[in-house]
C-alpha cells in the first residue's frame, strides 16, 4: 500500500470512520433500553387474590392464564426472541491496533462493513423468530386452557352431583315423615321405620362422599389456577347449545387462528428465510482500515487499506444445505399440523352432535318422568298400595337417573370445549 501525506479530506474520512464506531456504541446503548420491561416480566408471580364469587368458564380460564407461573415462564420466550433481534441488529465491532519500532510507531482502526445486506437479513430472520416465539407461547397457553376447562367442568358437575344427593336426602326426609305417620297410626310395622332409618344413614354417607368429591374438584381447580387457598366455585349452565356452524365454516376460521397452525407456519417462514440468510452469509464482509503513522525519516502520514476473505474453500455450503433441510422439515411439520387440526375438528364436531343427541334424548325420556315418579311413589305408600322397599327403590332410581344425566352432560361439556379448542375459539389472552 502506498503511503502518502494526510490531507484535510483524509482527516475527514478518518473522523467519519471513528464516528461510525461511536454510532455503533450509541445504537447498542439505545437497544439496551427495552431490557428493563423484560426484567420486570421475569418477576416471580405472587399469590393472586382468590375470587369471592363463583366464576364462569371464561373468568376461570383468564385466571389460569394470568396466574400460572409456568405460563409466565413461557411468555419470557418472546423476550428471548427480542434479545436475539437486538443481537442481530448490532454492527460488527471495530478493531483497534497499535505498533512501534525504532523510529516509527502508529495506531490504527479497522471496521468490517457488511455491504451485501447480511445485517438486514439477520434482523429479518430474528423478527420472524419473534413471531415464532409468540406462536409457541399461544400453544402453551392453549394447552393450559385445555387442562383448565376440564378442571372447571369437573368442578361444575361435582357441584351438581352434591345438589342431587342433597335433594335426594330431602326427598328421603319427606318420605320418612310419611312413614313415621303410617307407623304411629299402626298402618305400618316398625320394620318400615327401621328400614328407612338405615336408608337415611346410607344417604348421609353418600352426601358426605359427594362433599368430599366436590372438595377435591375445588382443590384441583384452585391448583390449576395457581391459587392454592381458593375455595373454587363454578358458575355455568347445563343447557346444550345448538351448533350453528358447519365444518367448512369452522375450518376457515380455525386455519387462521389455531395456535398450533400459526406456530408451524411461523417456524416454516423463519426456516425459509434462513436459507436466504445463509446464502448471503456466503458473501465475504470487507473491512476498511486506516492507520496513522509517525516516522522520523518520512514524517507523519496515513495508510488506508481494505481486506476481504476469499471464499475459496469455505463457501458456507454446509450451512446453506442445513437451512434447506430445516425448511423441508418445517414444511412437513406444517403439513402434519394441518392434517391433525382438520381431523381433530371433524372428530370433535361428530362427538359434539352425538353427545348433544344423548343429552336431548335423556332429557326427553328420562328427566321428564322424575317428578311424576316421585309423587306416585309417595302416594302409593300413603295409600297402602306399595311397601317400604318399593318406596326406597323408587327414590333411589330417581337419584340414579339424575346422576346418570349429569354424566351425560359432563361428556357434552367436554365435547363442546373440544370443538372450541379445535376451531381456535379459545379465549384470547394477551401476553
Amino acid at each position: 500500500m502506498k503511503a502518502r501525506k494526510m490531507t484535510k479530506r483524509h482527516a475527514l474520512a478518518v473522523a467519519a470512520l471513528l464516528a461510525c464506531a461511536a454510532a455503533q456504541g450509541a445504537t447498542a446503548q439505545a437497544l439496551d433500553g427495552p431490557a428493563q420491561p423484560a426484567a420486570a416480566a421475569a418477576a416471580v408471580v405472587g399469590d393472586a387474590a382468590a375470587p369471592a364469587q363463583p366464576v364462569t368458564l371464561e373468568e376461570y380460564l383468564r385466571l389460569v392464564a394470568r396466574n400460572q407461573p409456568s405460563l409466565a415462564a413461557d411468555r419470557l420466550e418472546t423476550g428471548l426472541a427480542r434479545a436475539d433481534t437486538r443481537t442481530a441488529s448490532a454492527f460488527p465491532n471495530p478493531t483497534a491496533s497499535a505498533y512501534g519500532k525504532p523510529g516509527e510507531h502508529g495506531v490504527g482502526i479497522e471496521q468490517p462493513i457488511p455491504i451485501f445486506g447480511q445485517r438486514g437479513l439477520r434482523i429479518e430472520n430474528a423478527r420472524k423468530g419473534e413471531l415464532a416465539a409468540a406462536a409457541h407461547v399461544d400453544v402453551a397457553i392453549t394447552a393450559a386452557m385445555n387442562d383448565a376447562a376440564q378442571a372447571f367442568n369437573e368442578l361444575l358437575i361435582a357441584q351438581k352431583r352434591l345438589e342431587v344427593w342433597q335433594d335426594a336426602q330431602q326427598s328421603l326426609d319427606k318420605a320418612a315423615f310419611i312413614v313415621r305417620g303410617q307407623v304411629e297410626a299402626g298402618a305400618r310395622s316398625r320394620y318400615d321405620g327401621s328400614r328407612l332409618t338405615l336408608q337415611a344413614a346410607q344417604m348421609g354417607m353418600q352426601v358426605a362422599r359427594a362433599q368430599a368429591a366436590l372438595a377435591a374438584a375445588s382443590a384441583h381447580a384452585a391448583q390449576v389456577a395457581a391459587i392454592p387457598l381458593w375455595n373454587a366455585r363454578a358458575q355455568g349452565s347445563l343447557q346444550t347449545l345448538e351448533q350453528q356452524r358447519g365444518y367448512e365454516e369452522l375450518w376457515s376460521l380455525a386455519s387462521a387462528r389455531l395456535p398450533a397452525l400459526r406456530s408451524a407456519q411461523a417456524e416454516l417462514d423463519q426456516a425459509r428465510q434462513k436459507i436466504e440468510l445463509e446464502k448471503r452469509n456466503a458473501l465475504p464482509t470487507p473491512s476498511v482500515g486506516v492507520t496513522r503513522v509517525k516516522s522520523r525519516p518520512d514524517g507523519n502520514y496515513t495508510q488506508w487499506g481494505v481486506s476481504v476473505d476469499i471464499p475459496l474453500f469455505d463457501r458456507n455450503q454446509g450451512a446453506i444445505d442445513r437451512a434447506r433441510m430445516e425448511a423441508e422439515q418445517a414444511d412437513l411439520r406444517w403439513q402434519a399440523a394441518n392434517q391433525a387440526a382438520r381431523s381433530e375438528l371433524f372428530g370433535a364436531l361428530q362427538q359434539l352432535e352425538l353427545k348433544r343427541a344423548s343429552v336431548h334424548a335423556y332429557e326427553k325420556e328420562g328427566l321428564s318422568q322424575i317428578e311424576p315418579l316421585r309423587q306416585m311413589a309417595n302416594d302409593a305408600y300413603r295409600l297402602g298400595q306399595g311397601g317400604i322397599l318399593e318406596l326406597i327403590d323408587a327414590l333411589a332410581s330417581i337419584t340414579e337417573h339424575r346422576l346418570e344425566y349429569l354424566d351425560v352432560v359432563k361428556d357434552y361439556l367436554d365435547a363442546e370445549w373440544r370443538v372450541r379448542l379445535a376451531s381456535g375459539n379459545a379465549p384470547v389472552i394477551e401476553h
